[in-house]
């Protein structure tokens, strides 16, 4: 019997046959040419039926920030690289697809002379921007963009295009009943206020003919007040599935923050499969293919959604970020070798911030032209790693994968470093599945040798010819009067041993560490204050969308409070003095304090190390403590080095 039989049983949509159910879904990457060309080819060539560009503007007007997007559709000199791209697809057997996208009155002028944002009310946003209300001539010609979208990638060999209807982007603005209180003939009643969204289809229809496979993301439910909820949905999709080919029920808007975290399933406080529910009570209720999304990682989980016959199609995009060749690992039996996403978000933090599209788990995302043309190694080379890590862990799997006849020595009696306390705590359940993932591929190809310290005289009995210091860091314990106490613990203390932590529990430093500690505890049924001498819980600056749910998690956590601008200064058998901005002091009793104030590198046992041998090379924590993200990118990398 064949893996995963549901979801790798072939679907056909008019002429078109997609070879499984798994869809990779629209994601922004702000690449062009070939860097774009690889990224998406790296898709295709790892087995996703169907693989898409996501938010191509179709329209350089009101969207005047060209260097965020990959595509906008308007453009003439983007007409060529997008057939190279639809080509770069289909050349591996998947499906072409791009997100027709306008981001309406969210839209941010860049330039002073940038016209204003449009929608369908107008008004004034809350950073000053005045919205301009669209009039009928304004519609037709948005109408006449989508159209004239379509034929252009149609033309370039695209096989479908989806039409960005969800999320609270222009169409959805339209057909919301929260964007829009229009009372002329494109608002007020549901058949009004899908005028727009309705005449967009048509006229692609028009354009492209039959021939073109259309789909349509929306929010199976905007999880706001006011906005559109699953019955609104279904009421819409009923009136266009004779005109379109697939709804694609995503959620939420980024009108509210708080829906991100569902919008995109992308934490650990948010359930693998969270929107299925509503692609399933849709899908009873229309009758064309329906596709669902939220953190669906796992094939199992995949396979059992369509067996129990609540999609249709499952929709993956950090997914296949962490693993592109997910697909054929799946349908070929090797579940075990499927990098596990993580759900940390980093790949959307950096394309926002950084303009660039990274992964935590997987190096090679993002520079597929980069890791395809490294230099292809000599000889084979030996090779010791000090430090079981995650750094340590990637450098020696990438060795061996590259011909190289690696050691590994740990101190310790097991694998995984730092992320073993993902083995106590059920919020870093993913972390803890790719740090299971990270052990047995090291344990099955690496020679591992435990419970071993790694000295100069051992090094030299090895003999290797390349050294890589692999070695972490350890917990900071700051210059506090009293932090030298019996009652004061680390986070990674508490982590490894809850049993020393007693019932009322003070965590210095509300940063993301303290404020995941703190959650650990207080969900045990400890009472957990936690206090942090800025004015920002969560380091929010760094990634708010794990920020934003964590501290609503908290908030709903009735056993755990957290002050912010209170700086230790003074700890005591029975709790802290903390001092605000002003100098007033204040007592908090505790039984145990638990320090959450960063990790320091283990410099002394990296200079033990550095003249064993002239190839030697440090990495992770123990240069400077990091995140997963940049542990893994450094083991690669200095694997990818060694020739």
């Amino acid at each position: 019997m064949p893996y995963y039989p549901h979801l790798f049983k072939p679907l056909r949509i008019k002429n078109v046959t997609f070879r499984n159910r798994i869809f990779s879904t629209p994601n922004q990457t702000r690449f062009r040419g070939n860097i774009e060309m690889a990224y998406m080819e790296a898709k295709a060539r790892g087995g996703a039926a169907q693989v898409s560009i996501g938010e191509a503007p179709v329209t350089r007007k009101y969207v005047r920030q060209s260097s965020a997007y990959t595509f906008i559709l308007d453009e003439p000199t983007d007409r060529r690289l997008l057939a190279e791209t639809a080509l770069a697809i289909k050349l591996h057997g998947a499906v072409p697809s791009i997100q027709l996208y306008h981001p309406g009155h969210h839209t941010v002028p860049y330039y002073e002379t940038d016209p204003n944002p449009i929608g369908p009310m107008g008004f004034v946003r809350k950073d000053g921007v005045r919205v301009i209300a669209m009039d009928e001539e304004k519609i037709e010609e948005m109408v006449e963009a989508y159209g004239n979208g379509a034929a252009m990638v149609q033309r370039a060999g695209f096989d479908c295009c989806q039409i960005h209807g969800g999320h609270g982007w222009l169409p959805a603005q339209f057909l919301s009943p929260l964007t829009n209180q229009r009372t002329d003939r494109y608002g007020g009643s549901p058949e009004n206020r899908a005028r727009f969204p309705i005449a967009i289809i048509d006229r692609i229809r028009e354009k492209c003919g039959e021939d073109l496979i259309i789909e349509y993301r929306i929010s199976g439910d905007e999880l706001v007040e006011g906005g559109l909820k699953v019955d609104d949905v279904i009421e819409f999709i009923k009136m266009v599935e004779g005109k379109i080919d697939l709804a694609h029920i995503s959620v939420g808007v980024h009108e509210s923050l708080e829906t991100v975290h569902r919008m995109f399933a992308h934490t650990s406080f948010t359930e693998h499969g969270c929107n299925v529910y509503l692609a399933e009570t849709v899908k009873k209720a229309v009758n064309i293919p329906v596709i669902t999304v939220g953190g669906i990682s796992d094939p199992e989980h995949a396979e059992r959604i369509l067996a129990e016959g609540k999609a249709d199609i499952i929709g993956m995009a950090r997914a296949l970020l962490a693993d592109p060749e997910l697909p054929n690992k799946s349908r070929r039996g090797r579940r075990d070798e499927i990098i596990p996403c993580i759900r940390c978000n980093n790949c959307l933090t950096a394309v926002g911030y950084n303009d660039v599209i990274v992964c935590a788990v997987n190096p090679q995302t993002g520079k597929e032209l980069r890791w395809q043309t490294a230099p292809q190694p000599k000889t084979s080379r030996k090779v010791v790693v000090v430090g079981g890590g995650p750094a340590g862990m990637k450098a020696a799997i990438t060795a061996v994968e590259r011909g190289h006849d690696v050691t590994l020595l740990e101190k310790s009696d097991r694998l995984g470093g730092i992320l073993n306390i993902a083995d106590q705590d059920p919020l870093k359940s993913d972390v803890k599945t790719f740090k299971n993932y990270l052990v047995n591929r090291t344990l099955g190809l690496v020679n591992v040798r435990l419970n071993t310290e790694a000295t100069p005289e051992l090094i030299e009995k090895i003999s290797p010819d390349y050294l890589i210091a692999a070695v972490g860091s350890r917990p900071v314990r700051p210059s506090i009067p009293g932090v030298e106490s019996k009652t004061v613990i680390t986070a990674l203390d508490a982590y490894y041993d809850a049993s020393q932590v007693g019932q009322k529990v003070v965590v210095v430093g509300g940063a993301l560490v303290g404020c995941e500690v703190g959650l650990f505890l207080a969900e045990q049924g400890r009472q957990v204050t936690i206090v942090e001498m800025t004015d920002a819980i969560g380091n929010p600056e760094r990634n708010w969308r794990h920020t934003i749910p964590m501290v609503m998690r908290m908030d709903e956590t009735p056993t755990l409070e957290y002050r912010t601008g209170q700086k230790c200064i003074e700890i005591a058998l029975s709790g802290i003095k903390v001092a605000n901005k002003e100098g007033k002091e204040h007592f908090i009793e505790a039984d145990t304090v638990v320090l959450a104030a960063g990790m320091q590198s283990n410099s002394e046992t990296v200079e033990q190390l550095r003249y064993c041998v002239p190839d030697f090379y440090p990495i992770g924590d123990c240069v400077k403590p990091q995140r997963i993200m940049e542990a893994m990118q450094a083991g690669y990398y200095t694997a990818l080095d060694i020739l």
